[in-house]
């Protein structure tokens, strides 16, 4: 477990984010605000961000290639997933795909993942496990500032099941929670 930190170090490291974190305890313990104050005041800023992460059991390993290549659709990206818009996709599997960039290149490196952005805040990522038989999802929804963390969740509770299946067809393709 650690955090990627800058452009130093190009990994998830945990020494150096627990560094970054203590410099930044130290400044604002030093401005006479706590931890909890210092994040909230983010939050009233940017808005809430309220995640989702899962992952689904699978027996067949195959069928990761099968779920990443529908919804390519042979790079014409499944972006039916109404009543929700779609804003970006980005596929880092193989040549990779972004469709946020004007050359539609994506700038991280090839690994086996799929993002999607969409109009309402969320972002949703696809990925097998390296280790294991899952299909991970991570989901967050980033809320307006003023919105509650308790508004922000009922929404991205609301989004979540619908995007899943639309996405991963968790019956058709035998995934288990």
């Amino acid at each position: 477990i650690g955090f990627a930190c800058g452009d130093v170090i190009f990994d998830k490291d945990g020494v150096s984010a627990i560094a970054v974190f203590s410099e930044m305890s130290l400044f604002v313990y030093r401005e006479g605000k706590s931890l909890k104050q210092h994040l909230q005041s983010l939050y009233d800023k940017y808005g809430e961000f309220v995640s989702h992460n899962g992952y689904f059991f699978m027996e067949d390993m195959g069928v990761v290639d099968k779920i990443m290549d529908r919804i390519r659709n042979g790079g014409k990206y499944d972006t039916d997933l109404s009543p929700y818009e779609v804003d970006y996709i980005r596929d880092l599997d193989g040549s990779g795909y972004d469709s946020s960039k004007p050359d539609k290149k994506p700038t991280l490196p090839p690994t086996p993942m799929m993002t999607f952005g969409f109009t309402n805040g969320c972002t949703v990522q696809l990925r097998p496990s390296g280790t294991e038989p899952k299909f991970k999802f991570y989901i967050e929804m980033k809320g307006e500032p003023g919105v509650s963390r308790g508004e922000v969740t009922e929404k991205l509770n609301e989004f979540v099941p619908l995007v899943l299946d639309k996405l991963l067809e968790p019956k058709k393709n035998g995934l288990k929670m």
